[in-house]
C-alpha cells in the first residue's frame, strides 16, 4: 500500500477512535464529578460507602457506560478502516477485467496450439493412408 494511502487510513481510524474516546471520557467525567461529589457529600455525613454508592448509583453507571463507549468505539474504528484499506488495496491490485482478459488470451493459445496438432496429426494420418494405398498399388502388380 502507498504511504499516503496508509497515513490517511491511520488519520481516520485516529480521528473516529479519538471521537469515541471524547464521548467515552465526558461520560466518564460526569459521572464521576456528579455521583463521586454526591457519593462524598453522602459518605462523609454517613460514613457508610455503601449507602454513598447506593444513593449515587445513577451518575456512578456513567464511567463503566463511558468506558464500554470507548472500548467499542476503538474496536468499530479498526474494523472500519482496516476493511476499507483492504477492499481498497484488492479493488486496485486485482482487476476482474484485467484476469479475465488474462484467461481468455490463455485458453485462445491453447486452443490454437491443440488445433495446430490436431492439423497435424490429420495431415499425418492422410500421408500414411495415401503412402498404405501407393504400397497396396505396386503390391499389386
Amino acid at each position: 500500500m502507498e504511504s499516503r494511502r496508509a497515513v490517511a487510513w491511520a488519520g481516520r481510524y485516529f480521528l473516529i477512535s479519538s471521537l469515541f474516546a471524547l464521548v467515552g471520557l465526558a461520560l466518564v467525567g460526569a459521572g464521576l464529578g456528579y455521583g463521586g461529589l454526591q457519593a462524598w457529600e453522602v459518605y462523609q455525613s454517613t460514613g457508610s460507602a455503601i449507602a454513598a454508592l447506593r444513593a449515587n448509583a445513577a451518575y456512578l453507571v456513567l464511567p463503566v457506560l463511558g468506558i464500554l463507549i470507548w472500548r467499542f468505539g476503538k474496536a468499530l474504528s479498526l474494523y472500519m478502516t482496516l476493511t476499507g484499506a483492504v477492499e481498497e488495496q484488492l479493488t486496485d491490485t486485482f482487476d476482474t477485467e484485467h484476469v479475465k482478459s488474462d484467461i481468455v488470451s490463455v485458453l485462445d493459445d491453447r486452443l490454437a496450439d491443440m488445433q495446430q496438432d490436431l492439423q497435424s496429426v490429420n495431415r499425418e494420418i492422410r500421408e500414411a493412408k495415401s503412402d498404405a494405398a501407393e504400397a497396396d498399388f505396386e503390391f499389386a502388380d
